[in-house]
């Protein structure tokens, strides 16, 4: 073999035996089954499932945190509408619709009951739009007035502003105070958003007569008006808020939920009705609501009977 041949033969010995240059550093070697890292590593899965938990839990704070103070604003915005709607025509005192009207709803309520927002703003509306204007029911207004000092002068003032016959609005206007407020989802009672200043400021709002609102508000001329309320409820065995009466006889098995199911019930009592005219009975009354669920009760605890102001 010649020198140069050998020469060859040695540099061709040392390319194959050579090891190999590393990868540059931040790059990875392809393997052959295509590599990259692999997303499937228990570590990769363990942090996968970490940020999913946490995702999760913003999830549910969001809708029920989110969702409950949307849902003041709807009822705010509800009754900032209705208000609108409210029937002048068929407004006498605390009672809305015909006296003719076959079937009477009493709705015994508290200013500061939060389940009393949700009824005033979520199926008050409805009953008055369909069932109150068409002449087939009569809702009257009651007192019970069972969560403290500011839900007796928030009582007062709503006799005071039925003497001028405008008691739907004024009761329209205090439970949009507090729908504003967040009281479904954050009851507070007693906290000054029915002071007898503010109580004359929704007066005001409302186009109630100032003079003769503030006089009857300030010397508590309806205060056992309100306090025979709280008695009569009681007697029918009602204790907590919203309570009601269809032709003079408690929903002993609670209050219907939905148009749908106060459009059933009254119906129902219409039929009855029918019945016991064609068979020449009195109008027969009922205490059930059957196919509803109870609505739930702001308290069961009657408060102390107020007293007038000195």
């Amino acid at each position: 073999m010649s020198n140069r041949q050998a020469r060859r033969e040695q540099a061709r010995t040392s390319r194959a035996t050579r090891p190999q240059r590393p990868a540059p550093r931040g790059q990875q070697r392809k393997s052959s089954s295509g590599g990259g890292p692999d997303i499937f590593s228990r570590g990769f899965l363990l942090v996968l499932a970490g940020f999913v938990a946490i995702a999760a839990v913003v999830v549910v704070l969001v809708l029920v945190l989110g969702g409950s103070g949307g849902k003041s604003s709807d009822w705010a915005t509800r009754l900032e509408n209705h208000k609108n709607e409210i029937p002048a025509d068929l407004v006498n005192g605390t009672k809305l619709g015909k006296d003719t009207a076959p079937v009477k709803i009493t709705e015994y309520e508290d200013f500061q009951c939060p389940f009393c927002l949700e009824y005033t703003s979520t199926e008050e509306p409805d009953i008055v739009n369909q069932l109150v204007k068409t002449g087939r029911v009569q809702l009257e207004y009651r007192n019970l007035a069972i969560l403290g000092p500011e839900s007796v002068s928030a009582a007062v003032a709503g006799q005071c502003a039925a003497d001028q016959n405008k008691f739907w609005f004024y009761q329209n206007a205090l439970f949009t105070i507090q729908a504003k407020a967040g009281q479904f989802e954050n009851e507070k009672k007693n906290v000054g958003r029915f002071t007898d200043d503010k109580l004359k400021q929704v007066a005001s709002d409302v186009g109630l007569d100032r003079s003769k609102f503030d006089q009857c508000l300030d010397s508590r001329t309806h205060l056992d008006v309100v306090n025979d309320q709280q008695r009569e409820a009681n007697s029918f065995g009602i204790q907590g808020t919203p309570g009601f009466l269809v032709n003079g006889q408690p929903l002993t098995s609670g209050a219907p939920q939905g148009i749908e199911s106060w459009t059933s019930l009254v119906e129902s009592v219409e039929k009855a009705i029918a019945t016991a005219t064609a068979g020449g009975n009195a109008s027969p009354t009922t205490s059930t609501s059957p196919g509803t669920s109870g609505t739930p009760a702001a308290t069961t605890s009657p408060a102390p009977t107020a007293t007038k102001a000195p």
